[in-house]
């Protein structure tokens, strides 16, 4: 069963366990017509009715508590690849397919890929990176751009997933996005997985916090996951009708100006590729983001 939606699903939240400094309410409202930048950092088969007030995860969950989290926010299908296409494209291609379909990377100003681990620009192949985690990658249209801009994340130095594009992509590395793999630093289970996870998180943005843009209101990152654990290869995880928990995943909007706020509406990465496209000041939204629900009037941003 699914966690309840709206405010009664924040309440258990233990964002008390961490000392982090707050991310969001920093600023009053309204917030900015747009953003000089719009990050997204995906996370890694983790489903909502496992995160919230998961103990292991106080980070996540102080951002839930503090930011504006999205309580019925749901994936596109299982495996993986396809709904990092759906995020990019508004289109869930399938997995190790490249997509002709046109992406946010050719519609805004500049854009950043950064993959934590990855061995050479653009899908160098490296221990503890996956293409399939890699959105750039798989769009042909961007090949040449794809050399300089879908960039190796070192995953000692934080200073590497400071945004300086308008639109930035960040995927943490198989040690870090909830999964786990021989070489990793930890032990090999569920509890370690999402306490690595965690800590990655907190420290990358809060190196992004303390950038000027963001203390300025100027950045807004959406953290979110691509899919719970197991569910049906090709299931239709979009349908609202579909409550299949592996299906729902939480979604946080983290910005200087964000209020703290639980907002229940549908929303899939379609409704956030739509949102990240009019942060950026894009008006023509890519595939199914055209008649995804937008995320701003309910989250705040």
């Amino acid at each position: 069963m699914l966690v309840p939606s709206g405010a009664a699903a924040v309440a258990a939240v233990p964002h008390e366990t961490t000392t982090a400094p707050d991310p969001c309410g920093l600023l009053p409202g309204p917030p900015p017509a747009t953003y000089t930048h719009v990050v997204v950092i995906m996370e890694e088969n983790l489903a909502y009715a496992d995160a919230i007030g998961n103990p292991d995860a106080p980070y996540l969950n102080q951002l839930a508590a503090e930011c504006a989290l999205a309580t019925n926010f749901h994936n596109e299908t299982h495996p993986s690849q396809p709904n990092y296409m759906a995020a990019t494209s508004g289109f869930a291609t399938a997995t190790h397919q490249q997509s002709t379909n046109p992406s946010i990377y050719e519609q805004v100003s500049s854009w950043n890929d950064l993959e934590e681990s990855m061995g050479s620009n653009c899908g160098g192949k490296a221990p503890h990176y996956k293409h399939g985690h890699d959105p750039a990658f798989w769009y042909p249209a961007i090949a040449s751009d794809c050399l300089l801009n879908d960039l190796p994340m070192d995953p000692s130095d934080g200073a590497t997933a400071l945004p300086t594009a308008a639109f930035t992509w960040i995927t943490p590395n198989q040690c870090h996005n909830h999964h786990w793999q021989t070489g990793c630093t930890g032990a090999s289970d569920p509890t370690a997985f999402t306490q690595s996870m965690d800590a990655w998180l907190s420290g990358t943005i809060q190196a992004i916090q303390a950038t000027p843009d963001y203390q300025a209101g100027q950045t807004l990152i959406f953290v979110t996951f691509d899919e719970g654990q197991g569910g049906t290869p090709g299931e239709d995880c979009a349908d609202p009708t579909n409550t299949d928990p592996s299906c729902q995943v939480v979604t946080i909007a983290v910005a200087a100006g964000v209020q703290p706020v639980a907002d229940p509406t549908f929303y899939t990465h379609y409704s956030m590729l739509r949102s990240a496209e009019e942060a950026l000041g894009i008006t023509t939204f890519l595939g199914n983001a055209a008649t995804a629900n937008d995320m701003r009037p309910g989250m705040g941003f």
